[in-house]
């Protein structure tokens, strides 16, 4: 019996033996398991982070331009509404200035400009400049500027006024209405506080 209980002993611990080793065996695959099941999902929580940050990128890319293009038409539309109101407002001041240009008050200013201007230049030789229609002007205004002065129909005066050009002193003195309505549009530009 002795041999008996010798192998059931042997036995025993063998079985004893396997059942810890696989318990060990067990317990170091469900700890590889584990390690493995952590690192696919640190893997996989950076993959969906990064992938999060992408999308939002893009998403973020695409409303800005977006932004950026609604906002370039709306101001287009502002530049144009703009535009439109100070042609409109000009339009209506150069059929002021064109109504004015067939007053008997116009044909007193326009002597009165030449008088300013022949003060300027002194007694040099000019040539005047005018339109068409004030050309019955001419003889008055040579009498101011002087028999040298030469007398010029120019087809770029449109509303009216006078120009005169002395070789001279190398000037021109443009007091024309469309050379002062041009400046006034500038000007309103400038100051009509219009700005975007």
């Amino acid at each position: 019996m002795d041999n008996n209980n010798k192998t059931g002993n042997f036995l025993s611990a063998i079985k004893k033996y396997s059942e810890e080793e696989r318990g060990k065996a067990v317990a170091e695959m469900e700890a590889k398991r584990t390690e493995a099941l952590e690192k696919a999902e640190k893997a996989s929580a950076a993959k969906a982070e990064a992938y999060k940050k992408r999308e939002l990128s893009r998403i973020t890319a695409e409303i800005t331009s977006e932004y950026a293009v609604k906002n370039l038409n709306a101001q287009g539309e502002v530049f144009k509404k703009r535009d439109e109101m100070v042609s409109e407002i000009f339009k209506s001041a150069k059929e002021k200035l064109r109504g004015f240009s067939h007053s008997d008050a116009y044909g007193n200013k326009l002597l009165c400009d030449a008088r300013e201007i022949r003060q300027t230049v002194g007694e040099r030789p000019c040539t005047v400049y005018l339109r068409a229609e004030d050309m019955n002007y001419a003889e008055e205004i040579k009498a101011i500027f002087g028999q040298e002065a030469e007398i010029c129909e120019d087809k770029k005066i449109e509303l009216g006024g006078i120009r005169c050009y002395c070789r001279e002193l190398r000037l021109v003195a443009d007091n024309t209405l469309d050379s002062k309505l041009e400046a006034q549009r500038e000007w309103f530009s400038e100051n009509a506080d219009l700005r975007i």
